[in-house]
């Protein structure tokens, strides 16, 4: 059964509560096939491991997602994979606001997704391709180590 659209925004909304309700180091890694997960940056050529990314978010209070159009390409059957590109609009508040406002930013996402023997959607491949920071957004107060 080729993997469907819906599909991979259920599996997108599950990373997406991860963030939104300060979910574990843990509980993201379980979303991936192959362990230790790493996230891909293509405006860098960096790669972060899921600990990183977790450290990264740790410096906000609250998170807002949402997840954008995406569109499923099938490549394989055996294993069942498929390509999803997409994108999702990410909200953070600080920790300490001290009078900055929020980031907005449109992330880029580029997915290949491979069903797990017991039936359920894996990363195999995670790739931002893009971070498209919006007007007003408090960008200069980011710690990125």
């Amino acid at each position: 059964m080729p993997i469907s659209v819906e599909e991979v925004t259920a599996l997108g909304e599950r990373w997406c509560d991860t963030l939104r309700h300060g979910g574990t180091v843990a509980e993201r890694e379980a979303l991936f096939l192959h362990h230790p997960a790493r996230i891909y940056m293509q405006e860098s050529g960096a790669s972060i491991s899921l600990e990183e990314h977790h450290a990264y978010h740790s410096q906000f209070a609250a998170q807002h997602l949402e997840l954008g159009d995406f569109v499923v390409a099938q490549l394989s059957d055996a294993p069942e994979r498929a390509r999803a590109i997409g994108s999702f609009y990410w909200e953070a508040h600080y920790s300490t606001p001290e009078g900055r406002p929020p980031l907005r930013c449109i992330v880029g996402e580029d997915w290949i997704v491979e069903r797990h023997s017991d039936g359920e959607l894996k990363f195999v491949l995670w790739l931002n391709t893009l971070h498209h920071f919006l007007p007003d957004s408090a960008v200069h107060a980011l710690k990125l180590r």
